[in-house]
């Protein structure tokens, strides 16, 4: 008898044991998504406008990291952008450089992005079938003498349907992506017609010729 429930205990430890493993793993979950991918040119008629685009550490390194129901989630869109801004100025504009700093250029205009704010939702948070992401842009916008004009603020979203995805991490890293490509859809249709930009556009001077500037982008 003795020996039965000795069995019989250490049986019961051992289910004791491992739920509480699962448990603990079930807590640790992480979900790293590093979009990393290209984008297509804009399919737009191109404004007159040379621009400088400014990248900051703070775009390039963009990373949305937050925890979600005992499972952490890190977003990383930073690494894109410059494809991202390569390719939407290769559409928006008629010639265009990336620098690091807000200075006077021999461009017509100074174009600084960045992501203000970056949320998502899975289906398990929402009870729908689809992963979601939204993004909030803002552009500063500078005159070729680095004065600020003004700023505008870009809303995007994305969405990628669980049934063609395996997992969270899948899911998230296709509404990221739908996100950026959303971003600069708008901006491509929109951009002439803001009227932050409207200005900012109007203001393009007579620079210097862009054979001048060394770190034009290819």
């Amino acid at each position: 008898m003795s020996n039965v429930l000795n069995i019989t205990n250490r049986q019961s430890a051992y289910r004791l044991m491992l739920a509480a493993l699962l448990l603990v793993s079930s807590g640790c979950a992480s979900n790293r998504i590093a979009l990393d991918t290209d984008f297509p040119v804009p399919l737009v008629a191109a404004s007159s406008m040379r621009v400088a685009i400014v990248l900051t550490p703070e775009l390039e390194g963009y990373v949305h990291s937050e925890k979600v129901r005992r499972a952490d989630y890190s977003i990383n869109v930073g690494a894109v952008q410059k494809r991202l801004f390569t390719r939407l100025a290769q559409g928006a504009f008629a010639a265009h450089a990336f620098t690091n700093d807000i200075a006077e250029t021999s461009y017509d205009g100074l174009l600084v992005p960045n992501i203000a704010e970056l949320q998502f939702a899975t289906p398990a948070q929402t009870r729908t079938d689809y992963y979601e992401v939204w993004m909030r842009y803002r552009f500063d916008l500078y005159d070729h003498k680095a004065v600020l004009l003004g700023s505008w603020d870009l809303p995007a979203y994305g969405k990628a349907n669980q049934a063609n995805y395996g997992n969270d991490s899948q899911g998230l890293y296709a509404a990221a992506l739908a996100a950026c490509r959303d971003m600069a859809a708008m901006f491509s249709l929109n951009f002439t017609n803001a009227p932050p930009l409207k200005e900012w556009l109007s203001t393009a001077s007579t620079p210097a010729p862009i054979a001048n500037d060394t770190n034009q982008a290819q």
